[in-house]
């Protein structure tokens, strides 16, 4: 039986699921304090959003298969849950989401830029529609529009532009 990732394959996806959760469950917590600060508006936490992708766009960018983000945002999730993410066990959802619209994104538009952006901007987005749909937070509508902005462009920056540049750097430095 042929496996669709190769073991060196494998290995890198599960590293990068270990450290991103490593650093996504204080990061979570950061943007949860956040909002105890009484001149911030609530939902600016999520400003923080793009720092959890970067360890999935890494994985994608290196293993560069379709399923790759979505795997690794999986096991990534699976690993926050355990240690213990505010979010409870619905940052295993969450974190596979987070990765399939990365994959999707990059699947149908290639490994550009533009859609290495896209792709962060609208997967960081995603943990936002989350809690809004499925979670079913009743914030008002100027808190969920001030959350979309805040977390697609943390997810652009952060996530896309961040996690590209560290790629093309470690690439550039063992080529």
């Amino acid at each position: 039986m042929h496996s669709r990732f190769t073991t060196r394959q494998l290995s890198l996806l599960i590293v990068f699921s270990a450290l991103g959760a490593i650093a996504s469950v204080p990061i979570g917590h950061l943007g949860n304090y956040l909002k105890t600060i009484p001149i911030l508006p609530f939902g600016t936490g999520q400003i923080l959003a793009g720092l959890h992708l970067i360890m999935i766009i890494l994985s994608a960018l290196y293993i560069k298969k379709p399923g790759a983000a979505t795997m690794t945002g999986a096991i990534k999730g699976l690993v926050e849950a355990t240690l213990f993410s505010f979010h409870g066990i619905t940052v295993i959802v969450m974190s596979t989401l987070q990765g399939a619209i990365i994959d999707l994104v990059l699947y149908v538009m290639g490994y550009s830029s533009t859609s290495i952006l896209l792709g962060c901007g609208l997967s960081a987005a995603s943990n936002v529609v989350f809690v809004q749909f499925f979670l079913g937070r009743p914030f008002p509508l100027s808190v969920y529009a001030l959350m979309y902005a805040l977390s697609f462009i943390s997810g652009v920056v952060f996530g896309g532009y961040s996690g590209e540049k560290l790629y093309q750097m470690v690439k550039d430095r063992i080529s």
